[in-house]
């Protein structure tokens, strides 16, 4: 880990160079001529499955580095990453977790930003609803297992003005044109509206002529983004995404 005061120590690496490794239960011994490391039992661990350096030798080699105290940065690291809010929290309910301070002031992490970050910021779009179902975003999703009534798919629609948002499940994606035209006469029948303009992805399900006629047979104005760029349709993907994460939690859990 490049910048901090503590590394993990490799057993393949101590190996090749020429370390034996010897142990049982009451622990295990790395050993190199006049060095010697003693991993031993954690007297807090009642099963004894957890070992912890006992001794450290005069630092000769490059792969036995320092052992420092536990301090934020580590946790952070050590636990994949997460939020301050979250190692907050989890100091709070876990047993035995470690004092740590914690940062008054949100400083930026290298491995969470080049990380959690696929593409760059990408500008705002000024352009905005002045009145409900003057834009419609709409997106085609893909359920990572078929549910119980064989619906593989979801199209959504989300109204730019009011954010609010509908969901219809599809056995294929050539339904999604069927659903369009439901939604459409949804939006005419119960909220006695019209739609102004349609914002898709360039998918096939949104490029047919067949889908085209629908719309401008409604005299509705048809956007699309550029290709490889679903930012340009944020609204729904990032509606899409919070679908999926709810599904992908409940299949899960559903399988424990």
């Amino acid at each position: 880990m490049p910048g901090t005061t503590a590394r993990l120590i490799s057993m393949s690496e101590m190996l090749q160079c020429n370390y034996r490794v010897t142990g049982d239960k009451r622990g295990i011994s790395l050993t190199h001529k006049a060095e010697r490391l003693w991993f031993g039992p954690d007297p807090e661990d009642d099963r004894n499955v957890i070992f912890g350096i006992r001794s450290i030798p005069i630092i000769r080699s490059n792969y036995i580095a320092s052992v420092s105290k536990v301090n934020y940065d580590i946790m952070h690291w050590k636990f994949g990453h997460p939020s301050k809010e979250v190692l907050q929290r989890a100091q709070k309910h876990t047993q035995r977790f470690p004092e740590i301070h914690f940062p008054t002031e949100d400083c930026v992490c290298p491995g969470c930003a080049l990380g959690k970050m696929p593409n760059r910021a990408f500008p705002e779009n000024e352009r905005h609803a002045s009145k409900p179902f003057e834009l419609v975003h709409s997106d085609l999703k893909s359920f990572p297992v078929m549910s119980y009534r064989k619906f593989k798919y979801v199209i959504t629609f989300y109204d730019n003005f009011t954010s609010h948002a509908w969901t219809m499940p599809l056995h294929s994606k050539a339904a999604a044109i069927t659903a369009a035209k439901d939604f459409l006469e949804m939006v005419h029948v119960q909220h006695n509206a019209h739609i102004v303009g349609w914002m898709s992805d360039a998918g096939r399900e949104y490029k047919s002529d067949l889908f085209d006629r629908a719309l401008l047979e409604k005299e509705i104005k048809i956007y699309q983004s550029a290709p490889r760029t679903p930012m340009q349709n944020g609204l729904t993907e990032h509606l899409g995404r919070t679908l999926m994460d709810k599904v992908e939690s409940m299949w899960h859990q559903a399988c424990i």
